[in-house]
């Protein structure tokens, strides 16, 4: 018995705009798995590709570089991509969109697009304040975009033992419920309180106590 062929299409019986599974029948003629429709394979329109100008910050520096799409792809600010920055793969986030008419754009399909304006995600500047005494110390610390920080937790910073008092996100909002998890890429400020003072340095580095994965956001 031959083997049969399975392939994703278009059902337009079922499931007109989602593929699901079908069994190849003959050449250009096919089954739906679902509802056992059969018709014939539906005509692909070739997509047109277009290539992107995608500035591309990552602290205070940026860089131009390229992407392909297709011309019809939808895209809007907060999605996510990986693109090649010289000889090595970034992840990046888009952060708004240039269009042709000049504007700048949070959504807007490819086509219609000038430039991307994205920020580098694999590896972030995340600015935290430590605060001692009545004054307040803003550190710079490189660290991976996935790493998670949690309210409450104590970190070893520049030989000091500080807690995670409240962090501020991207998007505006600052969090202080006290296991609530953010991730660095979408950190804008992390605000914490020495506990104690080691009597030397341990380090230029930080390292959290632990990591918990986070609730549901929740704005002060």
């Amino acid at each position: 018995m031959d083997k049969m062929e399975l392939v994703e299409a278009a059902c337009p019986q079922c499931s007109p705009k989602e593929e699901v599974m079908h069994t190849v029948v003959k050449s250009h003629l096919l089954k739906c798995e679902q509802c056992g429709f059969i018709h014939r394979l539906p005509h692909e329109k070739k997509k047109e590709v277009i290539t992107l100008k995608v500035i591309v910050s990552r602290g205070s520096e940026s860089s131009a570089q390229s992407l392909e799409v297709n011309a019809d792809e939808e895209l809007k600010a907060g999605d996510e991509f990986v693109i090649d920055i010289g000889e090595e793969v970034s992840g990046v986030r888009i952060h708004s969109l240039e269009l042709h008419t000049g504007g700048r754009s949070e959504q807007a399909k490819a086509k219609d697009v000038r430039a991307i304006w994205a920020r580098a995600i694999d590896e972030v500047i995340v600015k935290i304040a430590v605060q001692r005494l009545g004054e307040t110390q803003s550190l710079d610390y490189k660290i991976n975009g996935d790493y998670e920080f949690t309210i409450g937790d104590l970190m070893k910073l520049k030989g000091y033992e500080v807690r995670v008092s409240a962090i501020k996100v991207r998007d505006g909002g600052i969090f202080r419920r006290t296991g609530k998890s953010v991730k660095a890429k979408d950190v804008r400020r992390i605000y914490s309180k020495i506990i104690s003072q080691e009597r030397r340095a341990v380090g230029e580095g930080l390292r959290a106590s632990k990591k918990r994965s986070g609730g549901d956001r929740e704005k002060a």
